[in-house]
């Protein structure tokens, strides 16, 4: 993909960073999304494969009696070391996740649609550097800078079969845009700074189905699975590159030996290695076939009879798909949330704190992640 060159440059050289999304957003295709919700992040996202409010299996939409709607708000705060530049006091705000589902009629049947985050593609480097112009070192500095994602549209159905069977599949739309920036300022006055921008849309199709079956009250097994198109990379309006999107499998298990206490584990592979020839022509990347697993456990609630409050914990470990060495980066994330019903329980306000940790690839990142979700029946 275009640009791609210099951005793995950009973590080997000393920068600063003004505002970005993370250091890994620069590689590759950019940072995968979490299709999830506030519970499941609270939960470390081992209830995802679960969770009529995330998309990841479109057999969960099935759960959906009246209507839903729901949102997600997020703030991060982050600090990072990639070769010899750091940065801390980084922030960001964004709605990442948000979702509308229902029952239709008197059927078996639920609809939901929805967005969340595919790929980001955000970040702001500065770098320092000396050039020989007529003879005479000049002093430059660099700026490159993207601002920009993908999101996953997505219009799901689910079929309740029974009390024991969930099926369902989805279609998705992946799309979205970045505005990058690049210029280069001379110490000198007399030599003009040199710039130029360019506006990049990516769009892709895919389609997933899963199912979910509940063997007793106490247990429950998932699985999923999903396909996606190239994404296509547009620079104004003139095509300029493919990157191959993965094939994703998921599992989950769902156990609740108590009515007050429940755990749950998801995990997911993901076939990004389809991505090395276009990444890797583009950008001096290495892309890497990927394993994430998430497990939580969930006490109390409303619904249990046990708390009115539920404490939720839960830890997720993933790799991450884009590289500038042979080094795969890792992603550990610790987790804990809770939740609280009011508006005669026709209102849902939930709340999830994460701390990120990612390492490998030349560069080491440090998060607080705060997560706010609320979800009204009407």
């Amino acid at each position: 993909m275009r640009g791609l060159a210099v951005l793995a440059v950009a973590l080997s050289v000393p920068a600063t960073a003004a505002a970005q999304n993370s250091v890994y957003s620069v590689l590759g295709a950019g940072l995968p999304g979490r299709p999830i919700g506030v519970h499941a992040r609270a939960l470390g996202g081992g209830i995802a494969a679960f969770d009529a409010a995330s998309a990841v299996n479109p057999a969960a939409v099935a759960a959906f009696g009246r209507l839903n709607v729901g949102a997600n708000l997020t703030g991060a705060f982050r600090s990072y070391e990639a070769g010899e530049s750091s940065a801390d006091g980084l922030r960001q705000t964004r709605f990442p996740f948000a979702y509308v589902g229902s029952r239709i009629g008197r059927t078996p049947l639920s609809l939901a649609v929805g967005y969340a985050p595919y790929l980001d593609r955000t970040f702001d480097i500065t770098s320092s550097d000396t050039v020989v112009l007529r003879g005479e070192p000049v002093a430059v500095e660099d700026r490159l800078a993207s601002d920009g994602s993908s999101a996953d549209l997505r219009g799901a159905l689910g079929l309740r079969l029974g009390s024991r069977l969930q099926i369902g599949g989805a279609v998705h739309i992946i799309s979205g845009s970045t505005r990058m920036e690049i210029n280069r300022r001379f110490s000198d006055s007399t030599f003009l700074t040199v710039q130029d921008s360019s506006q990049a849309t990516f769009t892709a199709a895919g389609f997933s189905a899963g199912a979910i079956v509940t063997v007793s009250s106490r247990l429950r097994l998932a699985a999923s699975f999903r396909s996606d198109t190239d994404i296509e990379e547009t620079v104004d309006s003139v095509p300029v590159a493919d990157v191959d999107l993965p094939v994703t499998l998921t599992g989950g298990i769902l156990l609740a030996p108590h009515p007050a206490l429940r755990w749950s584990a998801t995990v997911s592979w993901r076939s990004w290695s389809d991505a090395s020839a276009s990444v890797g022509q583009n950008g001096g990347n290495t892309a890497f076939d990927t394993w994430e697993v998430g497990s939580g456990l969930e006490f109390g609630g409303s619904d249990a009879g046990a708390s009115r409050f539920p404490l939720r914990v839960g830890v997720r470990y993933a790799q991450l798909p884009f590289s500038p060495t042979d080094d795969r980066p890792e992603e550990w994330v610790v987790a804990a949330g809770s939740a609280i019903q009011f508006a005669s329980n026709r209102a849902l306000l939930e709340a999830t704190l994460e701390r990120i940790f990612r390492n490998g690839g030349g560069a080491r990142e440090r998060v607080w992640q705060i997560s706010v979700g609320l979800r009204l029946v009407p």
